[in-house]
């Protein structure tokens, strides 16, 4: 069974601000779930919160012939 957290509580688990806790919800598309008690409450489930903490690479932008290597 899929453990949840409130927003709020999402942020305080990764150090965040709720709002930079949406972006990345946004941006990573992770689901957002409705509390069935509060309609208002918007859970999401720990594995995905504990995802967005994980190191994922950085996109180089490609080098070309003759270009100096970062």
């Amino acid at each position: 069974m899929d453990t949840y957290l409130t927003m709020s509580e999402a942020a305080r688990r990764i150090a965040v601000s709720r709002i930079s806790l949406r972006r990345s919800v946004d941006r990573e598309a992770i689901p957002v779930f409705e509390d069935p008690l509060d309609r208002r409450c918007r859970l999401v489930r720990v594995a995905d919160v504990d995802r967005l903490r994980q190191p994922r690479p950085i996109r180089l932008a490609s080098v070309g012939p003759g270009d100096a290597a970062a």
